[in-house]
């Protein structure tokens, strides 16, 4: 029989990276990027006067990241988590209907250049993975969840090394062709890392985040992969309203704009709410009344920046502008507490 797996699905496992096109319709996508300047404005910054494209007059971020100002509880950025396609693509993704979804950040670039912004160089790449490479006890249901995606897993109560346990999404509502601003992936890294690290020494505690999901890669460990056949360094292109899907095994990073497109990008990662614990569930009950930000992941683990980091500085003191709720709160429907996973399905 034909296999009716979809194509974007047999990509994501081939090269750990896919791209869902149309995810958002065009004419949406660019409603939600008209929303990000209304809420860049708050920061003094205007799309037609250059004289406003400075530290001085943006969030406060890192490589386009925000994560502060309630931005990740901004009413636009749950519309966006809220689009029915992407959604049932997560259905899709994890054979389930009962999801809970991350507060995860905002990307907000502006191209560098003497055309545009000229107060900063474009970024170093920093490769990296958004999983804890060593094995760690887990809630039950999350194993349990995993297997049913992957046969192999063992339910063991112990975390599988380096197998399938994220998907990180990104919606893309701006163009983003080759000099724009974009994720870079290394297409077939996530297979490799068993063998990369049983060959280069191991895990190095000086990259490794551990419970905080985050593993750094030295330019040294970046050519060893590209030189494993099937490896690939690619800019991944976009037209508004795509969604970018990966797995969080492939080593990726951004890149900054160098040509004219301003970057909008909400991020959106959704699992099943069986893989989150009544602990998690809670805590992330806690962190949506306060409209906290949280990492990629919805679960098992959930991460508070403002707690692990502290607010976002400007000069050398808590930035003026910052505030603790969003601008305009979201409207919380049902669905979105669904989503939040405070109502049940």
């Amino acid at each position: 029989m034909p296999d009716a797996t979809p194509a974007w699905k047999r990509e994501l496992d081939t090269y750990g990276f896919t791209v869902v096109k149309g995810a958002v319709p065009a004419e949406r996508a660019k409603q939600y990027e008209e929303r990000a300047y209304e809420w860049a404005a708050q920061f003094g910054w205007r799309k037609d006067d250059k004289s406003t494209w400075n530290a001085e007059h943006l969030p406060i971020g890192e490589n386009g990241l925000i994560v502060d100002y309630g931005v990740a509880h901004e009413k636009w950025v749950w519309d966006a988590r809220l689009e029915p396609q992407v959604i049932e693509t997560f259905e899709q993704l994890w054979g389930s209907k009962e999801l809970i979804v991350s507060f995860d950040a905002i990307n907000f670039s502006l191209p560098v250049g003497t055309h545009a912004r000229t107060d900063l160089q474009p970024a170093a790449r920093w490769p990296h993975i958004d999983q804890q490479p060593e094995p760690k006890k887990y809630a039950p249901g999350f194993l349990d969840r995993l297997s049913e995606i992957d046969p192999d897993v063992p339910l063991t109560g112990s975390r599988p090394s380096l197998q399938f346990e994220l998907c990180q999404g990104l919606l893309a509502m701006t163009r983003s062709g080759p000099n724009d601003g974009g994720l870079v992936v290394l297409k077939g890294s996530h297979k490799l890392l068993p063998r990369f690290f049983a060959e280069t020494g191991g895990v190095k505690p000086e990259q490794d985040w551990g419970e905080k999901n985050y593993y750094t890669f030295t330019e040294e460990e970046i050519r060893w992969l590209k030189k494993q056949p099937g490896v690939e360094e690619i800019k991944v292109e976009t037209s508004p309203g795509d969604l970018i899907l990966w797995d969080s095994r492939t080593v990726h990073w951004n890149r900054t704009p160098t040509a004219d497109q301003v970057r909008v990008v909400v991020y959106t990662c959704y699992a099943p709410k069986s893989m989150a614990s009544e602990a998690v569930l809670a805590k992330r009950a806690e962190c949506f009344e306060q409209r906290l930000a949280t990492t990629h992941w919805p679960a098992p683990f959930v991460v508070v920046p403002r707690h692990e980091y502290g607010r976002p500085q400007r000069n050398g003191v808590t930035d003026p502008k910052e505030h603790d709720r969003p601008l305009q709160e979201p409207v919380e429907s049902e669905r979105l507490l669904q989503l939040v996973g405070t109502v049940a399905y």
